[in-house]
């Protein structure tokens, strides 16, 4: 693999983050086009990339923040038999990268003149409301990567919590937190309008896809790079969007609140994903083959080599 090679890699994985030999699910495998290499192009250069050559691809996404894994068949449900899944993820020993800049949250989730604070607190509420349907409702823990397939729902599912949200904000009255009262000025369709496009934004980050219709509605599923993440980083990633969140940011024109109703949403936030990460942590992984999985650039270690299978080992030998 050149320098060009490498750089073609790069860009393939930071447009679609992940890559299959065999790709799952019934996806027709992503073709060539101008200006991009093909799946198989990408997973044939990873695979057959020197000792060298995988170093310095390594040490240029170290320096981004982010790392390339490779997970086999038998690591996860859904790789399909024989193949190899390739996923670019952040590094969480590093300072985590954002999910995406603020401009495509702000453009997707506009209708008006929001401020960024109210866009900003309008992505957090659905990230949370979100992960209520693929997590709490499932009683599963960020750990349970492996059950990331049962992790479905309909837009309208989503639509529904907001609506309920937004009601049991609203029957607080002047009780609710200062900063998310902006949220109940909706009116009409804006509900469904922004939750159609927030799932547009994780189907394009690779977190959520399309896996069947049911009653004429498409039925959405977390990805497993969706679910690596949420694992490894959680809510940290959206730090550069909670910090707009605050009392100062949303409306100076909103009635102050006593100091014991001075709860930002944001703080909430944090604070629910902080306890529910803590309250489900268990001392090892629920999926023990998860720390196997091979970081194709790290030099190997004596026990992975000592337990790698015949095809790793050759792959290492190369």
């Amino acid at each position: 693999m050149n320098m060009m090679e490498m750089g073609e890699v790069v860009a393939y994985l930071l447009r679609y983050r992940t890559a299959e030999r065999v790709p799952s699910g019934g996806r027709k495998r992503r073709a060539a086009r101008e200006g991009q290499l093909s799946e198989r192009d990408v997973c044939a250069l990873i695979d057959d990339a020197q000792e060298n050559e995988r170093e310095a691809l390594r040490d240029f996404l170290a320096g981004q923040g982010l790392r390339l894994k490779a997970f086999e068949s038998g690591d996860y449900p859904g790789i399909a038999p024989g193949s190899r899944l390739f996923a670019l993820l952040p590094d969480p020993e590093m300072e985590q990268p954002p999910l995406y800049t603020r401009e495509p949250v702000f453009e997707a989730l506009k209708l008006r003149q929001e401020s960024r604070a109210e866009l900003a607190l309008w992505y957090l509420q659905l990230w949370l409301l979100l992960h209520t349907l693929i997590y709490t409702r499932l009683n599963r823990a960020l750990s349970d990567v492996s059950r990331y397939q049962e992790a479905t729902f309909v837009t309208r599912e989503l639509v529904e919590l907001v609506r309920e949200q937004l009601e049991t904000l609203r029957g607080l009255g002047e009780r609710a937190p200062a900063n998310s009262r902006v949220l109940l000025d909706e009116r009409g369709e804006d509900i469904p309008r922004r939750v159609k496009a927030f799932i547009d934004l994780l189907s394009r980050a690779g977190h959520l896809e399309t896996v069947r219709e049911a009653a004429d509605e498409d039925v959405w599923q977390q990805t497993l790079l969706g679910a690596l993440e949420a694992e490894q980083i959680g809510v940290h990633h959206l730090t550069h969007l909670i910090e707009l969140t605050s009392l100062d940011n949303v409306d100076p024109d909103l009635d102050e609140v006593s100091a014991a109703d001075e709860v930002s949403v944001d703080e909430v936030s944090v604070d629910e994903i902080a306890a529910e990460e803590a309250s489900t942590d268990e001392p090892e992984s629920e999926n023990e083959n998860a720390s196997h999985a091979a970081d194709m650039f790290d030099s190997p270690s004596e026990e992975n080599t000592s337990e790698s299978t015949g095809e790793n080992a050759e792959e290492e030998r190369r």
